[in-house]
């Protein structure tokens, strides 16, 4: 089993290493940018900046759950001691 793994992860690994070079952070038809904006220069805010802030709300909810079911599972355990 270990070795199917290592496979899998060699094979994956050797993927990203060889299609690389196919990525690029720039936009391929050059020129002007197609939306400059007021000083003149375009920052794209896509997916990657609500996805963080989408986890950032998910984990202080989750945080927030745990605190309350704690303390919960506390004051129950009082009432059943004296009780």
């Amino acid at each position: 089993m270990k070795l199917v793994s290592f496979f899998k992860s060699t094979v994956i690994l050797f993927a990203f290493v060889c299609l690389s070079p196919l990525v690029k952070a720039e936009p391929g038809g050059g020129g002007e940018d197609p939306d400059p904006g007021e000083n003149g220069t375009a920052v794209p805010f896509d997916f990657g900046l609500s996805a963080l802030v989408a986890a950032g709300i998910g984990y202080a909810v989750k945080k927030k759950y745990d605190s309350r079911k704690k303390e919960n599972a506390g004051e129950e355990s009082q009432q059943q001691d004296k009780g």
